[in-house]
């Protein structure tokens, strides 16, 4: 009887034992939370680490960069005339604590990013004309902003779509910034452009 009391003890010692340790790879960060809500800060460092066994849980995301990638949107330029963009950016976790508070998971992450930056393209697609969108230098064109119906006599001089591509990265980080939500945006590119 003494004996299969000690069994029992020994297995119920493992199972609380095993159920307190944690292992985060290089790949991935953590967060512990305890009914729903989290405990301490973010667990970024790789290792072996300790939560209270049955009452805590742990919740990992990836540390690695991350891929979003846009759907192909018909925007209307500042001269009238539509151009089909697609897009994609890289982004990452930077803050996993904020972005659990915030996202929850990198699906509603994905939609997040989908409203800001389809937002911040829309924006700068069409505060610009079609020969600035398209020319990928800054090499000055004979093409006046007059020649366009109620332009002014300015020369449309920046075409180089590395102007845009940054322009459209700052937008999207600042509105990351203001909202919070533990993102940071590492990279994005114009995919395809085609236009009539």
């Amino acid at each position: 009887m003494s004996r299969t009391f000690f069994l029992i003890g020994i297995i119920i010692f493992l199972v609380v034992g095993f159920s307190s340790i944690f292992i985060i790879d290089e790949t991935e960060q953590a967060v512990v939370t305890q009914f729903g809500k989290p405990v301490g800060g973010a667990i970024t460092d790789a290792g072996i680490h300790f939560k209270t066994p049955l009452i805590q849980t742990v919740i990992k995301f990836d540390k690695r960069i991350l891929e979003w990638d846009g759907s192909a949107n018909e925007i209307p330029t500042k001269d009238n005339k539509y151009i089909f963009i697609d897009t994609f950016a890289r982004w990452s976790i930077s803050n996993p604590l904020q972005f659990y508070k915030s996202a929850r998971n990198e699906m509603l992450a994905q939609s997040r990013l989908d409203d800001i930056i389809d937002g911040a393209v829309r924006d700068e697609i069409s505060n610009r004309f079609m020969s600035e969108i398209v020319r990928s230098t800054d090499r000055e064109m004979g093409v006046y902003d007059s020649d366009i119906e109620g332009g002014s006599d300015e020369v449309i001089k920046e075409g180089a779509r590395k102007s845009i591509i940054e322009s459209i990265l700052l937008s999207v980080e600042s509105k990351l910034n203001e909202l919070n939500i533990g993102i940071s945006i590492v990279d994005f590119q114009i995919k395809r452009m085609s236009y009539n």
